[in-house]
């Protein structure tokens, strides 16, 4: 396929750099150094671009992916609503799986496979009401171009929009996207709801874009698209806007006509995703591994440059090993489980939980607080459903907020230990992440509905009897005295102001008891939330501070073997005589050459992404 020649023939020089790289760790049997390669080549070699497409509600995200990947891949109708994520990738033949999470050790989801016409019966809401089979995702793979270079769509669920439960699994899904594609339609401009979700996704994810989609269905759509530039500027949104069409789009191939494609606007989307996507990923990969394979020259120089020291200048000999002695002490206290990295980094990991932990109480609280006063003044039975909306959005909200703390605050942390290390022939870390999923958030069930409060006219009546019973027989039994019948003018009509009053009465008692429903129903979603997530949380940086203390303590036993080669090839070359010093000179310096030329070609792929750019 054209695509995939083209992304093996750009990475070739990468990869032939890493072959390189993992040759000389053999050669020079550091098995240490070739772990680093080994990670950083596989990242290369399999490059995953993940691309989620979201949205509200029936704003084309399912028609998006399938003119896409020019195939139904996702199920699309009037009365067809995505429930569960749908993920299109690379295949060589089409293939379809549905997955559920994984019951293992490994985490990894369970998969089975299924026809591609039962796609829509697992992935949608009528087929799927509900999530009821408690589906993970469905998988679809095919043959197409765009997908072989690595790019991956992700239909999410549009179920009640972005404010909904169901948008907690695209919030989880944010970190470890590559892009997010909102999908707004040209009916109206960009939502509030929309640009929050793009503030929130541009904290969590590298690259954000808005596709303003069925252009072909409102004339007015260049004056959205104008607008919707505006709401992104104005909120500080670096954000590419690409209208396009899906039934042009479709039109277009049926028909072969060129002209129809382009004013489709897909080309562009393609061309976005091609460069912008998938393009980025690649540079990544070619700056990690240029990174990486220089920092594993510099290990592999240092023993042929002290060598070359005590060799070149005898007299310095006494200092060199002295000074390359103290650099084995600072490497073996770096391996050392009481080394001050590793007390940085769980000082920071603890201090971080208790920061995370605040941080989550405080959003919760504050959460808690807006649902009080925004309940005071309404009757929640009439707009349960808007304000239930509103609280999950909230929710969803507040939690990225403290998710995007807690990742930027991680990040920084990682920084620090690695001052431990600075001092040291290190390579850069690559590929180190924080892992902290969202995943609880939809599984935590839904606040209860409050009833409406409908009461019938029988129930008013009832009411209104029992509320006048009394103030007539009491005004009955006055007028009796002053010989007035039971039942008279007076008595009645204070039967009816009570009868009126006790109406009004009940009415107020039971708004107040809905609104202590939906207080005590909000909470008790906000509290189980704070529970989940702050679980979720909790487990994440610890399986950070685990993932950081591996890899720096694989950097600490490099170094130390690094500079007890160095050492031990410096006094080796101390002890040699005139004429063996000299033929040790020339081979020294040949493989300080070698080395040399591995270090050029990983800096060479870093030069080439300049001159690309």
């Amino acid at each position: 396929m054209r695509t995939t020649q083209t992304v093996a023939a750009s990475d070739d020089p990468v990869i032939g750099v890493l072959d390189l790289a993992q040759r000389a760790t053999t050669a020079y049997e550091r098995p240490d150094l070739r772990t680093q390669i080994e990670r950083v080549r596989s990242r290369v070699t399999d490059p995953v671009s993940r691309v989620l497409v979201v949205g509200e509600f029936k704003q084309g995200k399912s028609s998006l992916v399938n003119a896409l990947v020019g195939a139904p891949v996702c199920p699309v109708d009037d009365d067809v609503a995505t429930a569960v994520p749908t993920v299109v990738r690379h295949a060589a033949t089409p293939e379809a799986f549905a997955l559920w999470a994984g019951d293992g050790a490994d985490g990894r989801p369970r998969r089975r496979p299924i026809a591609l016409d039962e796609v829509a019966a697992f992935v949608s809401e009528t087929g799927n009401p509900g999530n009821e089979r408690n589906l993970q995702a469905v998988e679809v793979g095919m043959p197409r171009d765009l997908l072989a270079s690595g790019l991956v769509l992700v239909d999410t669920p549009g179920v009640g929009g972005l404010g909904s439960t169901h948008s907690a699994a695209t919030v989880a899904a944010l970190p470890s996207a590559d892009a997010v594609l909102l999908c707004t339609d040209a009916s109206q401009e960009l939502t509030e709801s929309e640009l929050a979700f793009l503030q929130m996704a541009r904290d969590l994810c590298p690259t954000i874009a808005c596709v303003l989609t069925k252009t072909d269905f409102y004339p007015q759509w260049r004056t959205v698209a104008d607008l919707d530039r505006a709401h992104l500027q104005t909120r500080g949104l670096r954000a590419e806007l690409l209208a396009t069409s899906a039934p042009l789009r479709s039109f277009a191939a049926a028909h072969n006509n060129r002209e129809l494609n382009v004013e489709s606007g897909y080309p562009a989307l393609l061309a976005y995703l091609r460069t912008g996507v998938a393009g980025n990923a690649a540079e990544l990969g070619r700056r990690a591994a240029a990174h990486v394979v220089a920092g594993v020259a510099d290990q592999l120089e240092a023993r042929y440059r002290a060598e070359r020291d005590a060799l070149a200048d005898p007299d310095r000999s006494a200092e060199l090993i002295a000074e390359l002695e103290r650099a084995q002490h600072r490497a073996t206290e770096l391996r050392d489980r009481a080394a001050r990295w590793q007390q940085t980094l769980s000082d920071g990991i603890a201090d971080l939980a208790a920061d995370a932990d605040h941080d989550l109480r405080s959003r919760t609280r504050a959460i808690v607080t807006r649902v009080d006063d925004a309940v005071a003044d309404v009757d929640p039975g009439e707009i349960w459903a808007e304000l239930e909306q509103w609280l999950y959005r909230m929710v969803n909200t507040e939690v990225a907020a403290s998710y995007a703390m807690v990742t930027r605050r991680a990040r920084e942390l990682a920084d620090r230990v690695a001052e431990h290390f600075a001092d040291q022939q290190a390579a850069p870390l690559a590929g180190v992440g924080v892992d902290v999923p969202l995943d609880r958030l939809e599984q935590v069930r839904p606040a209860q509905p409050v009833d409406a409060g409908a009461t019938s006219l029988a129930n008013r009546g009832l009411t209104a009897l029992r509320g006048s019973y009394g103030g007539v027989m009491m005004t009955g039994i006055i007028g009796s005295v002053m010989g007035f019948g039971l039942f008279n003018p007076v008595s009645l009509s204070f039967g009816v102001v009570l009868g009126r009053k006790a109406i009004r009465d009940e009415k107020e008692r039971a708004l107040n008891q809905r609104r202590q429903q939906a207080r005590q129903a909000c909470r008790s979603y906000v509290d189980e939330v704070g529970f989940s997530v702050g679980k979720d949380a909790r487990d994440g940086l610890r399986r950070l501070q685990r993932t950081l203390r591996d890899v720096f303590s694989e950097q600490a036993v490099a170094l130390q073997q690094s500079t007890s080669e160095a050492l031990d090839a410096a006094k080796q070359a101390v002890r040699a005589d005139q004429q063996e010093r000299a033929r040790r000179l020339g081979d020294v310096d040949a493989e300080l050459a070698r080395i040399a030329g591995l270090r050029d070609a990983a800096l060479q792929l870093v030069a080439d992404d300049g001159d690309r750019r």
